[in-house]
């Protein structure tokens, strides 16, 4: 494998209506949206009929790209729009710039240990996830191996 560090880490947003990571940005009538289906705002009548009223899509998709100094470029996706943006390109890319992507377990706890002031779940995590997949495609890539299990 190529030794090679991560050089940056960039985030942005997928525009309404592309298709992304966020699985109820899907037209009217989709089962995904209009099924009756139990999720936590079922407690309320007004947002019984579908999850998409209560504004469960409303954030987005976040693409996340590591770019090693290689030239080589991951990718990982997940929801949290530009909230999440923020918080990968502000406070999770100092635990990732400058390392070995190989140091993948490494950073990873270094990015939830340092997020748990402000989230163990939601927006921490998704950003978290975005950044850790971006890793991974880094690592399959110089490797030559896909990532899926």
């Amino acid at each position: 494998m190529k030794k090679a560090v991560i050089r940056e880490l960039r985030a942005y947003i997928i525009e309404p209506g592309e298709p992304g990571a966020d699985y109820h940005n899907q037209p009217e009538g989709h089962w995904i949206i209009d099924t009756p289906i139990s999720n936590p705002m079922s407690v309320y009548e007004q947002y019984r009929a579908s999850r998409t009223s209560w504004g469960i899509g409303v954030l987005g998709t976040v693409v996340v790209e590591a770019e090693l100094s290689d030239g080589t470029i991951g990718i990982g996706v997940s929801v949290g729009g530009e909230p999440a943006c923020y918080i990968v390109e502000k406070h999770l890319s100092r635990f990732v710039e400058g390392q070995d992507p190989r140091n993948v377990e490494l950073m990873w706890d270094q990015m939830w240990r340092a997020t748990l002031p402000y989230g163990r779940k939601g927006l921490a995590i998704q950003a978290i996830s975005a950044v850790d997949l971006a890793i991974w495609d880094c690592l399959g890539k110089l490797r030559g191996e896909p990532i899926y299990a």
